[in-house]
């Protein structure tokens, strides 16, 4: 028994394609001339000309290919459904206008939707000669919308920073967030994509001064680097580089949970992800400090951290002033950001 009546599925894809249709007119909402016609792709993609494009779309899909031509004047297309100037909106077209005609091409589509039934047929010349179903178009228009909804939602993104079906403005816990989300992926693409350190690149594994040298820190610098940072948890929270509050945290953590931590920063090193340097002291070879070599996400290379016990604080200048010729001498980040520095 067929659980799925033709009705209720030609039902069902006209209420998706009534959704869609809603949805795509919000992106505009609230938005000057300007912002809806400005072309946001090098191709020109903007936001009132996918509405105008998707009035053609409507018009030409239930109104041409069922028999019932819109009974208004629509973009001519070529033998391949090509004109391009379908999302090209003049500046004698006014917003009110390109809305009105997808709204009346909307309703004519409506028109058709009801009048027939799922399995009538249709020709789309740019298609075949086979004949085609209005379920079939139905999908394929469904399809169309929400594609080009998804441009719209970029692009809204893109000029104002509103997201959701009701464009509204991101609360600034939201805006910390999305950015903190942006950092991430932008710097795990500049690490996947040779980036963050050229394809084939040696990262030097040391540095010695006459006081202290580093290397890389790993899970053998557990119990040492543990004290270290934890002998000195607010000397480092006011050191330059740590302005966020966030590390170290302010309750210490486990030995354990240090370990985890510097087995990452040891597999972050093998695998080009960032650059982490235990500090030991040249007299009694114990950890004073640490330095931390990770992708910035904006017009910086490399985000340069280091800290040192409290006990050794007047070495954090000598520390970071080294590390930056390091880097100018043997990495490869001409834009390096010194935090504070």
């Amino acid at each position: 028994m067929n659980q799925y009546p033709d009705q209720a599925v030609k039902d069902q894809l006209h209420q998706g394609l009534t959704w869609a249709r809603t949805e795509v007119l919000a992106k505009l909402v609230g938005l000057d001339e300007y912002d809806v016609r400005r072309p946001m792709t090098p191709t020109g993609t903007n936001l009132l000309g996918l509405v105008k494009h998707l009035a053609f779309f409507e018009a030409t899909y239930f109104g041409l290919v069922f028999g019932r031509p819109f009974p208004e004047p629509i973009p001519l297309v070529d033998k391949d459904f090509r004109n391009p100037d379908l999302m090209w909106v003049g500046v004698d077209e006014t917003r009110e206008e390109v809305i009105a005609s997808y709204h009346r091409a909307c309703l004519h589509a409506d028109d058709t939707i009801e009048a027939l039934a799922i399995d009538a047929v249709g020709r789309v010349p740019w298609w075949g000669t086979n004949d085609v179903q209005l379920g079939a178009v139905l999908v394929h228009m469904l399809g169309e919308t929400r594609q080009h909804l998804g441009h719209l939602d970029i692009i809204r993104e893109l000029l104002d920073g509103r997201i959701g079906p009701d464009v509204e403005a991101l609360s600034p816990q939201e805006v910390a967030d999305f950015a903190r989300r942006w950092r991430r992926t932008e710097r795990a693409a500049r690490v996947a994509g040779n980036r963050f350190v050229p394809a084939g690149f040696v990262a030097p594994r040391s540095l010695a001064t006459k006081d202290f040298r580093l290397e890389p820190l790993g899970p053998h610098h557990n119990a040492a680097d543990h004290a270290a940072w934890m002998s000195s948890i607010q000397h480092i929270r006011s050191t330059p580089g740590f302005p966020d509050g966030d590390w170290p945290p302010e309750g210490g953590m486990s030995a354990a949970e240090n370990l985890a931590d510097l087995e990452r920063h040891a597999h972050d090193f093998e695998t080009g992800r960032g650059f982490t340097f235990s500090v030991l002291d040249l007299d009694d070879g114990d950890v004073v400090g640490c330095v931390y070599l990770y992708p910035a996400a904006g017009e910086h290379d490399v985000i340069v951290q280091s800290w040192v016990r409290a006990d050794h604080a007047h070495w954090d200048t000598p520390l970071a002033d080294a590390v930056a010729h390091w880097i100018a001498a043997d990495w490869p980040w001409p834009r390096p950001h010194r935090i504070g520095r």
